[in-house]
C-alpha cells in the first residue's frame, strides 16, 4: 500500500478500505508469476518467464533471499513425469553451456572455491539424475540419527535432508516427487492416493532444493475445494478456475532459483554474496 498505516481506513462493515489507495484495491507483492503464465501456456503452448519474487518468510539462512530471480518454464499438455524430464534437462544442458562458454572463469572461480571445477559441472551434467518419491526419501532418511531437524512423513524435507539425499545417499542431483499434500501448495495436482499430490523438487549437492515444480491441478471441482480447504479466497481468483472450467488441459511447471544455480556453479557458500543487493528479513538495504 502507498499510504501510511495510520491513514487505512475501514468501512462500515469494518473492512479495510483501499479506495484512496495507488490500485484503488488491497493488493500484494506477487510471489511468483506462475499463476499468470499458466494462462499463457494454456493459451499459446509452452512459455517461460524470468523476473524477481518474493517470499516475506522469516528464513534467515546462507541459502534464503527475500527478494530473488526465478526462471519458471510453464507447458501445456504435460504432467509430472514430462515437468521432472524438463528440469533435469534444463540444469544438465545449463551446467554443460557453462564449461564450453566460461572455461576461463570456471578455473579462476576454482582457484578460490575449491567445489568449482569444470569437472564437476560436467559430471552433473552427462550423469542423469535420481528420482525418488518423497516416501522412499523419508525412509531413506529415517536410517540416519544425526539430523538436527526431525525426520518424519508429512513434513517439509529440511536443507540437511536434501543435501544429505544428493550428497551422501546418490551423490549426485535428485528429484524428489509425490510430497504430501498438507505441505504444498493448493494448485498441485492431487493424486489418486488423496494423500500426496503431483509435486517435485530439484535437490542439488551443497546447495539442496534448487528447483520447485509441479503438475497443475486440472480439474476445476477439485481445485476449488483445495482452495476452500486451505483459505484461499475464490473471489478476484475466477479467472484463475475459468482456465479449468471452459476446457483446460493438463500441464505442468516449475521455478528455478537464479542465485541457487549461481551459488552452486561459483562455489560460493552464502547467497547473499552472489546478487548485487541481497533482500534479507530484519535488511532491505545492502
Amino acid at each position: 500500500t502507498t499510504m501510511e498505516p495510520d491513514q487505512w481506513k475501514k468501512d462500515d462493515l469494518g473492512n479495510w478500505n483501499f479506495k484512496d489507495d495507488f490500485f484503488g484495491e488491497q493488493a500484494h507483492l506477487a510471489v511468483s508469476g506462475q499463476l499468470n503464465g499458466e494462462a499463457l501456456a494454456l493459451s499459446v503452448g509452452d512459455i517461460y518467464t524470468f523476473g524477481p519474487t518474493f517470499r516475506a518468510e522469516n528464513s534467515n539462512t546462507a541459502r534464503h533471499l527475500s527478494e530473488f530471480w526465478m526462471v519458471e518454464p510453464e507447458m501445456a499438455f504435460a504432467d509430472l513425469k514430462d515437468d521432472m524430464d524438463l528440469a533435469e534437462g534444463f540444469i544438465r544442458a545449463m551446467f554443460a553451456g557453462i564449461v564450453e562458454s566460461c572455461p576461463e572463469e570456471i578455473e579462476f572461480l576454482g582457484k578460490t572455491y575449491k567445489e568449482t571445477s569444470a569437472e564437476s559441472l560436467l559430471k552433473l551434467a552427462q550423469e542423469p539424475f535420481q528420482r525418488i518419491s518423497y516416501t522412499d526419501a523419508v525412509d531413506q532418511l529415517l536410517k540416519v540419527k544425526k539430523f538436527q531437524y526431525p525426520v518424519k512423513w508429512g513434513n517439509d524435507l529440511q536443507t540437511e535432508h536434501e543435501r544429505f539425499l544428493a550428497e551422501e545417499v546418490f551423490k549426485r542431483p535428485v528429484i524428489v516427487y509425490d510430497y504430501p499434500k498438507d505441505i504444498k501448495a493448493f494448485y498441485m495436482k492431487l493424486n489418486d492416493d488423496e494423500k500426496t499430490v503431483a509435486a517435485m523438487d530439484v535437490l542439488v549437492p551443497r546447495v539442496g532444493e534448487i528447483i520447485g515444480g509441479s503438475q497443475r491441478e486440472d480439474q476445476v471441482d477439485l481445485l476449488s475445494a483445495r482452495m476452500d480447504e486451505v483459505g484461499v479466497p475464490q473471489a478476484g481468483m475466477e479467472w484463475y478456475l475459468d482456465l479449468r472450467r471452459y476446457g483446460g488441459t493438463p500441464h505442468a511447471g516449475f521455478g528455478l532459483g537464479f542465485e541457487r544455480l549461481v551459488q552452486y556453479v561459483t562455489g560460493m557458500a552464502n547467497i547473499r554474496d552472489v546478487i548485487p543487493f541481497p533482500r534479507v528479513p530484519n535488511g532491505i538495504t545492502f
